[in-house]
């Protein structure tokens, strides 16, 4: 190229698509520093989390641990027995057995059949169940408190569904009344959510908790009268879609609700109907004590207010009692424990109560209830709460068994007394059993869940030196009101050597007369 003053220049070839970048620095990046409010709310963030945590995972764990202080110490009774004598027998024979009695708490069976598969069918193993559903049940109700507005209410309600002594109670018991607790709780928790934003998901969710509800137990639905009074007092809009919810998960009850009206009478017609020694009865011993029970109902009636979390928790805890015991006046159906789960609202109304009272004030309440409640703890850990120390019955034969001993049972007596013959299959081992001398059908055969027995009660006794008498209830002489033929028989041919009585049995020793 050239210019105006005669020189040349020769320009250099260019490179083509290469792009030259400027290395980067070794230390190019640069933090800065957050601010103190970012600082700050993250670590309220981390904070406001544990704090969640803690409001259902102490209940739980505390809940946990007193259940299972003295798991393994009372002996099963009846009603415990008939959960251990199911699992005993074959699958085909188990479905024979619910086609006959206690198919309303089928699926319970079921669920504690397949466990014992796994787990042994020891005390312990049989109500583990049951710890683990009533820590589940502490849990839950931290998580309503929480949800209501507070982890502090949480806490205090979670905290004193723990200490009641009627959790402990029937977290020891392998029965289904614990289950049915965890699964009210988690409906009431689900009936929040819905009253707080409606969605499809939510109301599946709590199709299947009533739904395992019912499972569990039947009568335990007189929830949904508690949840729909409560909807239609908070957010009476909300009831066309709350009422399909529920429905829905009464469903897939309809042909345990079918099977169960046909067993009714073998299975509740035992209970006497409700008079004001039952209405009584549960002022006093509901929670697991008087004391303890007037402390939480004192608070909890002070805690009702418009609120809607006062409102669901009030009328969880009434409604369905005073449903039980106005049918329990007609019909022979009022147990408390059927109404064990109405415990979660009565907590929550706790919590509501103590968490507006403040930091020294909700302390020293909870100190107090849990004061109150150690008489409860003791008690509910005696075998006299259980209403039958089978232990003690086991106890007295093993101790003074001699080979070639028979046993009698009483087969009607005062309650189920079908399942006497359980106690001795249960906790005596073959070889230390008194001779059964007159069964001849052993129970839960061919769907008969009662054994049968021999009617030439003289000649099953043959030469039999001593026998042994076991009867539920507690009698003055040992032998009366004894079923069939067998009270005559044996006061013709024995004499009474010896008799006791434990909390709910009564055993006597019996010895042949010298013959004339």
């Amino acid at each position: 190229m050239a210019t105006p003053n005669g020189e040349v220049h020769i320009p250099l070839p260019r490179r083509v698509g290469q792009v030259e970048t400027p290395e980067p620095a070794s230390d190019a990046t640069i933090l800065l520093p957050r601010s103190p409010t970012e600082e700050e709310a993250e670590r309220l963030q981390r904070r406001a989390a544990w704090q969640r945590r803690i409001a259902w995972g102490a209940p739980a764990l505390l809940t946990l641990v007193l259940c299972a202080i003295g798991l393994g110490g009372p002996g099963l009774w009846a009603d415990e027995l008939a959960t251990w004598g199911i699992t005993t027998v074959s699958w085909s024979e188990l479905w024979r057995q619910l086609d006959g009695t206690d198919a309303t708490i089928g699926p319970y069976y079921v669920l504690i059949r397949i466990w014992t598969v796994v787990f042994g069918d020891s005390d312990v193993s049989l109500r583990l169940p049951s710890v683990l559903a009533m820590a589940g049940a502490a849990a839950v109700v931290g998580r309503i408190g929480t949800r209501l507005g507070s982890h502090q209410i949480g806490l205090l309600a979670g905290l004193t569904f723990a200490i009641l002594p009627i959790t402990t109670r029937f977290g020891q018991e392998a029965r289904p009344y614990a289950l049915a607790t965890l699964a009210a709780a988690v409906a009431t928790l689900l009936l929040l959510r819905m009253l707080e934003r409606f969605t499809l998901g939510i109301a599946l969710m709590y199709g299947a908790a009533v739904a395992a509800l019912g499972l569990m137990h039947l009568v335990a639905l007189l929830l949904l009268a508690a949840h729909g009074l409560a909807v239609l007092l908070t957010k009476p809009k909300l009831l066309w879609r709350w009422t399909p919810s529920a429905f829905a998960g009464l469903i897939p009850l309809l042909p345990i609700i079918l099977i169960g009206r046909r067993q009714q009478g073998t299975q509740i017609g035992w209970i006497p109907f409700t008079d004001l020694h039952q209405i009584e009865a549960y002022g006093l011993e509901f929670f697991g004590g008087s004391l303890i029970g007037g402390a939480v109902i004192a608070l909890g009636v002070a805690a009702i207010s418009r609120e809607r979390g006062a409102v669901v928790a009030i009328t969880l805890g009434v409604v369905p009692v005073g449903l039980l015991m106005a049918l329990g006046a007609v019909t022979h159906i009022w147990q408390q424990r059927y109404v064990l789960y109405t415990i979660v609202g009565w907590t929550v109304l706790v919590g509501l109560l103590l968490a507006r009272r403040g930091l020294l004030a909700a302390i020293s309440a909870m100190v107090a209830l849990a004061v109150l409640a150690l008489p409860g703890h003791v008690e509910v850990r005696k075998s006299s709460f259980r209403y039958q120390d089978t232990k003690a019955v086991v106890a007295l034969i093993e101790r003074d068994f001699r080979p070639g001993d028979g046993i009698v049972y009483g087969l009607k007596d005062r309650g189920p007394g079908v399942l006497n013959r359980d106690v001795v299959a249960h906790y005596l081992p073959a070889e230390r059993r008194p001779t059964d001398l007159l069964m001849d059908r052993p129970m839960r055969t061919d769907g008969w869940m009662v054994s049968s027995e021999h009617q030439d009660v003289a000649a099953r006794l043959g030469e039999t030196q001593r026998i042994w008498v076991l009867r539920l209830g507690e009698y003055g002489d040992p032998l009366d009101d004894l079923d069939g033929a067998k009270k005559d028989v044996l006061k013709e041919r024995y004499d009474v050597t010896q008799s006791w009585w434990t909390t709910g049995y009564t055993v006597a020793l019996l010895t042949r007369k010298d013959p004339v």
